[in-house]
């Protein structure tokens, strides 16, 4: 639970810029270059907070298709559809973090509090675009979380780890992390992973869920993802697993 205090005063320090809903003026916000032949990325929101007990660094992206005279009718009608999902689920979660932030910060008459979003491109490249959210919070202590959308430029569609790995993804990517598991664990004694803990062994490390956080990196490799905490300690911070060892389907 995060704790954030606040006062009617503190209300007022606040800067706030809502989103535009004309992509023009979104853009104009902020020069960001344009990314492949597919999308550009926009700040349609920011959110600021400087005070002594609160914090806050929001900088909300919005992706936006752009259609290449190559590109069919059906494909920029699919990519747009892809890339307005997407920006729903951004929406969402940002003003969810923001707005319990806030609440919490007016209901409260001491203590700290600080919250960053931000996001960047990992991937951009022939085939896939990849971009990463990043949520943190802070009470003291702080929790981080990553959430990735990756788009298979040949279909216009958001890319799914069943369609990447075959049926028994779940499985496969699994016990390939399990692998990874013990592997690096064994090479550095200061990675720590939740896995063949027999002290607490409902803590350990069992199986992905079938919605489980990737995306595309570079390589074309899938990388799949989990929070601080979720897998490891916190000092650990949000961790990774390539897979590499993993065939991946071609679209």
């Amino acid at each position: 639970m995060y704790c954030y205090i606040g006062s009617a005063a503190a209300v007022f320090a606040i800067m706030l810029i809502l989103p535009n809903t004309s992509r023009t003026a979104a853009a104009a916000m902020q020069q960001i270059p344009v990314l492949g032949d597919f999308f550009k990325v926009v700040t349609i929101r920011e959110y600021q907070v400087d005070e002594d007990r609160y914090t806050a660094d929001v900088k909300v992206p919005e992706i936006v298709p752009e259609e290449t005279d190559d590109m069919s009718g059906e494909t920029a009608q699919q990519i747009k559809e892809t890339a307005d999902a997407i920006n729903f689920d951004i929406q969402k979660v940002t003003d969810e973090l923001i707005e319990e932030f806030k609440s919490t910060m007016e209901e409260f008459e001491d203590g700290y509090g600080d919250i960053i979003i931000d996001s960047k491109v990992l991937t951009d490249d022939e085939q896939w675009f990849s971009l990463e959210l990043v949520l943190y919070q802070g009470a003291g202590s702080g929790y981080e979380r990553h959430r990735h959308y990756t788009v298979d430029k040949k279909t216009g569609k958001r890319a799914e780890l069943g369609e990447l790995v075959g049926e028994d993804y779940v499985e496969t990517i699994s016990e390939e992390i399990k692998v990874q598991m013990r592997q690096r664990m064994a090479e550095d004694e200061n990675v720590v992973y939740w896995i063949d803990n027999e002290d607490i062994p409902e803590w350990n490390f069992t199986s992905i869920v079938e919605d489980q956080d990737f995306y595309v990196n570079e390589d074309g490799e899938v990388v799949v993802c989990f929070d601080e905490y979720e897998v490891a300690p916190g000092y650990m911070g949000c961790v990774e697993f390539i897979l590499d060892n993993v065939n991946i389907c071609q679209s």
